[in-house]
């Protein structure tokens, strides 16, 4: 009883964390629209002189591997998946965000846990910041499982730059303006600001498939307890049974030899 009381809290907090990170996904994906369409404008303005290779990557340059799993257990065949792509992964620079990935490099890997991706993320937006403006990287990926809904998760490899300029297209736009000011650096900024909403949207995705994974592994586990349950109650009716039968019996034959006289 105790271990299905543990595990029945273990898939409640599991269905919380799905649903938190659904808002927080849905939170990063409207902001994320909205950068994404400032710098549409700002890229399509007529009037704006902008340094239009910062959208342009040097293929020589490593890419920037970005990869989600777990840190805790019931989650072996997401970080299985995960470490396999990585292991693959022969040139880039990675990142390795869950306890349980493991690369087989010793050199070009970061690896950080979920609570140090959160509080030292500053230290991968710099690394955003600074790759964009000195074009360090060929690319720019996030390797993730995609939470669409409880049953559709799939492992995604999406490339969040180079960024596609032509996006949405200067048909969008009804005037241009002019602005004071370093637009180039401006612009890199709000590119930035666009990767970091895109590796956090696959965070949060990532996060909510963790705990499906977990919540339908703790769920085979209750299925487990619940059928060695029934057979243990089975077993004690069983043995129950054959006591009782026993019993009637001995009552029997105790009846059939009181009635037999000695000769």
């Amino acid at each position: 009883m105790k271990e299905k009381l543990i595990v029945k809290v273990m898939n409640f907090h599991s269905l919380i964390r799905v649903d938190s990170a659904k808002r927080q996904a849905t939170k990063y994906m409207q902001m994320e629209r909205e950068v994404s369409e400032i710098i549409d404008m700002i890229v399509n303005n007529r009037n704006f002189i902008l340094d239009k290779t910062m959208f342009t990557v040097d293929e020589s340059k490593p890419a920037l591997n970005i990869y989600f799993g777990s840190d805790y257990g019931f989650c072996g065949s997401i970080n299985f998946a995960v470490n396999k792509k990585i292991a693959e992964d022969i040139d880039g620079i990675q990142v390795l965000i869950g306890r349980k990935l493991r690369s087989p490099r010793k050199d070009g890997v970061i690896k950080l846990n979920r609570e140090e991706f959160s509080s030292r993320y500053g230290e991968l937006e710099a690394l955003l910041h600074d790759g964009l403006r000195n074009n360090s990287f060929s690319a720019i990926n996030v390797i993730y499982y995609q939470y669409n809904n409880i049953s559709s998760i799939e492992l995604t490899e999406k490339k969040i730059f180079p960024y596609d300029i032509k996006r949405h297209g200067s048909d969008s736009y009804k005037e241009d303006y002019y602005v004071e000011g370093d637009m180039n650096t401006i612009l890199t900024n709000l590119i930035t600001s666009f990767l970091n909403y895109e590796i956090k949207i696959a965070a949060v995705s990532s996060f909510a498939s963790e705990n499906v994974f977990r919540q339908n592994s703790t769920s085979e586990s209750l299925k487990k307890i619940e059928e060695i349950e029934a057979e243990e109650t089975a077993e004690v009716r069983k043995e129950k049974t054959q006591k009782e039968f026993k019993k009637v019996i001995d009552s029997y034959m105790k009846k059939g030899t009181k009635g037999v006289r000695k000769c």
